[in-house]
């Protein structure tokens, strides 16, 4: 986790005395260790090595010392806690990005569009309308307790979508693994669906609770993805309208689970063909044209459509746009690779092929 990353770089630069003394710990352990394993082991078989083997004296000598040196360590007292470490153990207790903790999220929201550009390739339209939506309903202007936002990304499959919600993750909650992906497709039945609400009393999986509503507890800021929505079974849509109305949702148990700091996102690629007939046209599908597609589909109830917060249509990825994407996740690659002391090279002509 981020949190965790810079905390570790500040006690490397402001406490380096500390670091040093943990080394030399270590050190001692590692002394200690060295020669008493071949003594509990057995394994002195020269009489050489029996003679040069520690005696107890000199065992219990070190054991002192290493414990003379934890002691220094424990009374070591700090001046000054500066404000990253409160951010930091903050962020480490209650899960809340240190972004947050720090008021930098203002900062993330004016930026939003043109750092997500930066992972997101060829969806600008798209990048656009979720930015614009976000900063709106941070502005305080939406339903108080209602999710950040609820958004249907629509459009072919490898368009980018699952890639943005990783990029919102690292953006809203500087991690991106701060998302909670559901395949709808595994709830497309009334009894697999159960698992998602939880099961009623007296089913298997009763006693476990609803899997949404524990996966919101253990992460409450996070984005939300369900994935395929238009597979899954139609009594999953009424938890989506009381997450998307009011915030909160409620299992079998009682257990409630709070989504008034998530971001949710479902994805679909119902319309694709009108969609990509409309972006090869040079024409951007507008929100009505959008919701009549998904109302088409048979799919969507009214109720569910009119509270997601924007439809955001999805280009087909071009020639131009492929080679794009490759090129950024090659230089991830160059990078990994560069940490572990590798060098790869590939050629222009393997890049266009």
């Amino acid at each position: 986790a981020k949190w965790k990353e810079e905390y570790d770089a500040l006690l490397k630069e402001e406490y380096a005395e500390e670091t040093d003394l943990i080394e030399e710990l270590i050190w001692h352990f590692r002394l200690l260790q060295n020669r008493l394993s071949p003594i509990l082991w057995g394994s002195l078989s020269e009489q050489q090595e029996i003679d040069q083997a520690m005696s107890i004296d000199q065992i219990k000598k070190v054991i002192d010392d290493t414990y003379s040196e934890l002691t220094e360590l424990a009374s070591v007292k700090r001046e000054k806690v500066s404000k990253l470490e409160l951010a930091a153990v903050m962020a480490a207790k209650t899960g809340i990005p240190i972004g947050k903790i720090q008021a930098q999220e203002k900062e993330k929201l004016i930026n939003m569009e043109s750092l997500l550009l930066k992972r997101v390739v060829g969806q600008e339209h798209a990048l656009k309308v979720l930015s614009d939506a976000i900063v709106e309903s941070r502005s305080g202007l939406n339903k108080p307790g209602q999710p950040i936002g609820s958004f249907f990304l629509l459009g072919p499959t490898g368009t980018g979508k699952t890639e943005l919600a990783k990029s919102m993750a690292e953006l809203l909650f500087n991690d991106e693994k701060a998302m909670v992906r559901f395949d709808m497709s595994e709830f497309k039945e009334e009894h697999s669906a159960a698992l998602l609400y939880g099961a009623p009393p007296g089913y298997v999986g009763y006693e476990e609770g609803g899997m949404l509503v524990n996966k919101i507890r253990q992460q409450p800021y996070t984005v939300v993805l369900f994935d395929e929505i238009e597979k899954a079974h139609p009594s999953v849509f009424d938890v989506f309208l009381q997450i998307m109305d009011e915030g909160k949702v409620h299992d079998k148990l009682g257990k409630e689970g709070d989504f008034s700091n998530a971001l949710i996102l479902f994805t679909s690629n119902i319309g694709s063909e009108e969609i990509v007939k409309q972006f090869e046209e040079n024409k951007i599908p507008d929100s009505k044209n959008l919701m009549q597609i998904m109302s088409n589909s048979g799919k969507f109830r009214p109720e569910f459509l009119a509270r997601i917060t924007e439809i955001i249509p999805f280009a087909p990825i071009t020639e131009s746009i492929a080679e794009r994407i490759f090129k950024i996740q090659l230089k991830s690659l160059l990078q990994s690779l560069s940490r572990l002391g590798m060098e790869f090279e590939i050629t222009d002509e393997a890049v266009h092929h």
